[in-house]
């Protein structure tokens, strides 16, 4: 006698999405400039990690149209 605990679901998995999602992100950019990085203290380095984020969010953020209104 055989007991089942689950049943795996099969057929449901869109590898299309995983492969969507990956396209959206590699568009976007890199989050900081590639290389290895020393710093003095860790403070220096949230310091630059900071900057780096900032620098990105801003250059992301700029998707407001010619054609909007001046506020």
């Amino acid at each position: 006698m055989e007991k089942t605990v689950g049943h795996r679901r099969t057929g449901r998995h869109d590898p299309a999405a995983l492969q969507r999602t990956l396209a959206a992100v590699r568009r976007t950019g890199t989050l900081v400039p590639r290389g290895v990085y020393r710093f003095r203290s860790f403070e220096e380095a949230d310091e630059w990690m900071t900057r780096m984020m900032a620098r990105t969010h801003v250059s992301r953020s700029s998707t407001t149209s010619a054609a909007s209104p001046v506020r």
